[in-house]
Formats: structure tokens, C-alpha cells, sequence
């Protein structure tokens, strides 16, 4: 009785650290003292002969679910749910001003890297996992980086023995001993509740015989990433989502291939749209290109003054201008530095002029709700440990800052948390108006019109959807055995779904357009926005190419943005060969 009355204070104590400790914590510890054991025996025995030994190692060890469902006109044609486990070693020689990084050796990438990147990125692992196993991973996964990195820094080393260095900027920034943990509960996924939902979505098509190919998707994917370095920096973190993905396609009767889809994402299952809202969103798809179908296209080009609404404002600014937001290091080669354009319009425009002075752009990847939408760019800890900073990236037009990693760049010396799937990347991206520019959509069409009218115009364009890139190049690619138009040269966007506005205030719908010579310089021409935001969750295209960086293809962000009306832009009509329409009528057209 003595004991307990002395030490109660202490067991209360105990008992509220043990309760404030992250979800699943001493559960995964094996897991996190693997990695620690092995990577700090690594960094003190890892050698080969004369070659430099490790200054810095990372592991990252995934374990991963990932259900996935599809379903055509009311019939199941996929269900699967397959667990992965994979880590990743990364080991970097030489020093944190001059390392292995930031060179791209031609050779080695294009004449056999592959079989032995594999070893050590997202290397497949058992599902079964323990202690001993993921040491012996590790073992294996690290001795193989260790021998490529090798090689490529020497070869940097003599690269940069016969160049003299402009750019003396430090390959990595160093970072004190941090822990971070952002760990909670993984929904329940009722595999059988989705697959009952993507039966039903499908069954719109059956109303639409026009309609000759139609998918309705579902994903989800939750993972749990544990991270150890040598500097002392953990994390533990959970991560999911959740995708429905609807795309549908047809041919007007020049044989014009035309194609319409509909996205939701959200990081809970449960934020998902409702059953009725899904349901009237894919009549809609469907209704808008049965129309589109009948419809008539743009006799000729078209320059003047264009409305970007709703979805099509979201795309093209996460299309055109949003990657320009991160920071990007042109990598070393043999032959020099290997200057890329892709997205790169910024790297020297801080201080600079790049939107109208009434804009201004904010990453708010803290943020879990614009409003009632889910944010599915919200996270708290980025891939390399660093807590994610809410950054103003433009003030009244005037670029400040930009999304950044541990890479330094000449511009942008520290992270603001922003590495995702392997280098810099957009999370939630805000972008705002002023009032006096904030325009009703009433306004907004009336200035339209009058601006057609000063340069004798007969009509101006709204356009309300535009393609996302992820469905082009995956979903619509496939459902339409390749005959959907992929936009030929730089500066293409398909147009889904636009409009001719006449003078009297009439919409009459096109079919088969193209934006053209939309630039991230095109935005600072804006002359009006609409006052209410859309938000669009979709999955980025990486910034910085998985070729070079060894990460994720695409990464779930948000865009928040309004309205545009842009005083010059091209509509274009597609110019090219079609396909035949099929001979004879689709069967769904014949009533019983």
C-alpha cells in the first residue's frame, strides 16, 4: 500500500505517455530498429577499396493494400485486394556540398541500371515481415546502391575535374535528428458495398446506345510508410485514398472519336460523393457527350477572348501553371548541365512579375476542406521527414517562393516540406482574386461578349471541362484502343466540353476542339475571374520526371481556383484522319 501511494503519481504518469504514443507504434518498432541497426552498421563498414564510403543513408519500408474494382454496363470485370511490401535504400557518397546526386549519367540509365535499381528501389519484399527479414532486405538493397552510387560519383568527379563550376550550390541540405509520427486508423474498405456501387454507376450507359466504350473505376489505397536516416530522422506515417474514375467514349458520324469522364477523390472513403450525387454527375457525362456526338465543331480557328470555367479553370492552371511552383535542379551530365524547359519558367523569377497584380497563389497542404470538399493534397509530414510548411508562393502577382525539397537550388536553399513521390511537389494550391476583378458569372459573360464586340468577333468561347492528363494517357488511352486524339506538340490541352457564346447571350456546344499556345506566360494576361472557387482533387503528373528521380509517377494534389477570362487565347478544331464509325448500329438500340 506504501509502494502504491509513492509511486502512483509515476504509474499516472507512465500510463498518459503510453496513451499519447502514435497509433501502432510499439506494434511496428521491430520495423524502425531494423532499419536504424542496419543503416548504422552500413555507414560505419560500407566500403569498396579506394572508393569513399556513405555519408548519409535513408530507408523507407511501404507496406501497402491496394483493392481495386471495375465494372461496364452493370457487369463486374475486375475485383482485386493484393498486399505489397517494398522499400527503398537511399545512400549517398561524398559529402552533403558535393555528392553522387544531381548527375544524370546517360549510360548507366539507359544500358542496364534498371535490373539493379530494382534491388534498391521500391524493391519487393515478403508481406511477412519481422526483424531478421528486413535487416536482410536491407542488407541486400543497400550493397546494391552502394555499388551504383559509387560509380556515378566518380564519374561525376571527373566530370566536374574537367569543367569549371558555375553553379557551386551544395547537393543536399543537412538537417538536425528529428521524429515525427502522423499514424491513425485505416478505414474499413467493404470490398463487396464498392463493387455493388461500380455495377450500379455503370448501368447510366445503358440509357446511351451512342455511347460506344464505357468504364467506371474504384481504388483504394492505403499504405503505411516507416522512414529512418542517419541523421536521426524518423517518421511513421499512414496515407490513403480513394478514386472513382468514370470515362465513356464515342464517334460523331465523320468518325470524330469524342470522350467524356467524371472524377472523385478524397482521403476518406466516407467524403466521397453521395450515391444520388455520383449517379447525376455520370447522367451528365453521359447526356453531355450524347450531345456532343450530334453536335457541331469549330468550322475554323478560333483567337480571342476565352472563359475558362469550373473544372476547365482547375485543369489548365494544375496543367500549365501549377508545376512551375516547384523547385527543379538541372542535374549534371558528362556533356554539361542538362537544361530542361519541362516546368522550369520560375527557377530564376523570384521577385518577378508572373500573374496580374490582383492574383495571388498559397500551398495550404495543412488544410483537410476547401469548404465541404475533402483536400486530397492535404498531409502534415513530406517524404523525407520535414513537417509541411503552408508557403505563399505569390503576393499580388510577384512570384516569392516556391515548393521545395532537401535539394537546394540556387534560389531556394531549404525545405518547406514539400519532397513527395521523389522530388519537389504540389500539395493544396490556392489562387485568389481581389474583389474588384472578382466577377459574378453573369458579368463575367457579359464582359466576354463585349470584348468579341470590340474586335468585331461574331462569337466568344466558354470552356467548362477540359481532359485530365491521368485519364487521357491511362483510362481514355485504353477504352478507346488508342483512336482518341493525343494531343501532337507542346501547348495542346483537349477541350471536352466547350461553348460558342453569340452576342444575345446564346450557348451553342462544339465538339472536337483543342486549346493551343496556353503558356504559364499566357496567366499574366488575365484580365477577370469569376468570385465563386473550384476545387479539383486529381492525381499531378510528377514535376520532376520518375526517370530521373526514382519516385512516383503521379501524386494526389488539390487546386483551388476561380474562373478565368483570358483576352486572347486559340481554340482549335481537331484536323486530323478519323477512324470509321462501326457498320452497323450498337445492339442497345435494339428494344426487345
Amino acid at each position: 500500500m506504501i509502494k502504491i501511494k509513492k509511486y502512483g503519481n509515476l504509474i499516472k504518469i507512465i500510463v498518459l505517455l503510453f496513451m499519447l504514443l502514435p497509433v501502432g507504434l510499439s506494434a511496428n518498432e521491430d520495423y524502425m530498429r531494423a532499419m536504424r541497426d542496419e543503416a548504422s552498421r552500413s555507414l560505419n563498414e560500407l566500403r569498396i577499396g579506394s572508393l569513399k564510403k556513405p555519408y548519409y543513408l535513408e530507408y523507407k519500408l511501404v507496406t501497402r493494400q491496394s483493392n481495386s474494382i471495375q465494372a461496364t454496363l452493370g457487369t463486374l470485370t475486375q475485383s482485386e485486394s493484393i498486399r505489397t511490401a517494398g522499400l527503398s535504400a537511399g545512400v549517398r557518397v561524398g559529402s552533403y556540398q558535393l555528392d553522387n546526386t544531381n548527375f544524370f549519367d546517360f549510360g548507366l540509365s539507359f544500358f542496364g541500371s534498371g535490373d539493379e535499381e530494382e534491388g534498391f528501389k521500391n524493391r519487393q519484399i515478403p508481406i511477412e515481415l519481422d526483424y531478421s527479414t528486413i535487416r536482410r532486405e536491407l542488407w541486400l538493397a543497400t550493397d546494391a546502391a552502394y555499388k551504383q552510387v559509387s560509380e556515378i560519383f566518380t564519374k561525376k568527379e571527373v566530370t566536374l575535374q574537367n569543367r569549371v563550376r558555375k553553379d557551386t550550390t551544395n547537393d543536399f541540405t543537412q538537417l538536425p535528428p528529428e521524429k515525427n509520427y502522423d499514424t491513425v486508423s485505416i478505414p474499413v474498405f467493404d470490398r463487396l458495398q464498392y463493387e455493388e456501387l461500380a455495377k450500379k454507376l455503370s448501368t447510366v450507359f445503358l440509357n446511351y446506345p451512342d455511347i460506344q466504350s464505357s468504364t467506371v473505376s474504384i481504388e483504394f489505397l492505403p499504405q503505411t510508410d516507416y522512414y529512418v536516416n542517419t541523421e536521426g530522422r524518423e517518421y511513421i506515417k499512414t496515407e490513403f485514398y480513394i478514386g472513382l474514375e468514370v470515362a465513356a467514349s464515342g464517334q460523331a458520324s465523320d468518325g470524330m472519336p469524342l470522350a467524356d469522364f467524371y472524377t472523385a477523390y478524397a482521403i476518406n472513403p466516407n467524403d466521397l460523393p453521395s450515391t444520388d450525387s455520383l449517379m447525376k454527375a455520370i447522367s451528365y457525362i453521359a447526356g453531355n457527350l450524347t450531345s456532343a456526338i450530334k453536335s457541331k465543331t469549330l468550322e475554323e480557328p478560333y483567337t480571342g477572348p476565352v472563359i475558362f470555367d469550373g473544372q476547365a479553370a482547375a485543369e489548365i492552371f494544375a496543367q500549365v501553371f501549377a508545376p512551375n511552383l516547384t523547385t527543379q535542379r538541372e542535374p549534371l551530365t558528362e556533356q554539361g548541365s542538362q537544361e530542361s524547359e519541362r516546368f522550369n519558367a520560375f527557377q530564376s523569377k523570384i521577385g518577378g512579375r508572373v500573374l496580374p497584380e490582383f492574383l495571388s497563389v498559397d500551398a495550404l497542404p495543412d488544410k483537410q476542406y476547401f469548404e465541404k470538399t475533402s483536400v486530397l493534397g492535404h498531409y502534415q509530414i513530406d517524404d523525407e521527414g520535414v513537417k509541411a510548411e503552408d508557403v505563399n508562393l505569390v503576393k499580388k502577382g510577384y512570384l516569392k517562393n516556391l515548393l521545395s525539397s532537401r535539394v537546394p537550388t540556387r534560389r531556394v536553399k531549404k525545405s518547406n516540406g514539400h519532397s513527395r513521390g521523389g522530388a519537389a511537389m504540389l500539395s493544396s494550391i490556392v489562387m485568389t482574386s481581389d474583389k474588384e476583378h472578382s466577377k459574378d458569372p453573369k458579368d463575367l459573360k457579359t464582359r466576354l461578349i463585349k470584348l468579341c464586340k470590340d474586335r468585331e468577333l461574331p462569337y466568344g468561347i466558354i470552356v467548362r471541362r477540359i481532359m485530365n492528363q491521368n485519364i487521357l494517357y491511362t483510362t481514355m488511352f485504353r477504352l478507346s484502343a488508342g483512336e482518341y486524339p493525343i494531343p501532337q506538340g507542346q501547348n495542346k490541352i483537349p477541350v471536352v466540353e466547350a461553348y460558342k457564346i453569340y452576342p444575345d447571350g446564346r450557348e451553342e456546344l462544339l465538339r472536337g476542339c483543342e486549346s493551343k499556345g496556353l503558356t504559364v506566360q499566357s496567366f499574366k494576361d488575365l484580365i477577370y475571374t469569376g468570385k465563386k472557387q473550384y476545387c479539383l482533387n486529381y492525381l499531378a503528373p510528377s514535376v520532376t520526371s520518375p526517370f530521373i528521380s526514382g519516385g512516383s509517377q503521379y501524386v494526389g494534389a488539390t487546386v483551388s481556383v476561380p474562373a478565368m477570362l483570358f483576352e486572347d487565347c486559340e481554340i482549335r478544331p481537331l484536323e486530323d484522319d478519323f477512324p470509321k464509325p462501326p457498320i452497323i448500329p450498337n445492339p442497345l438500340l435494339i428494344r426487345k
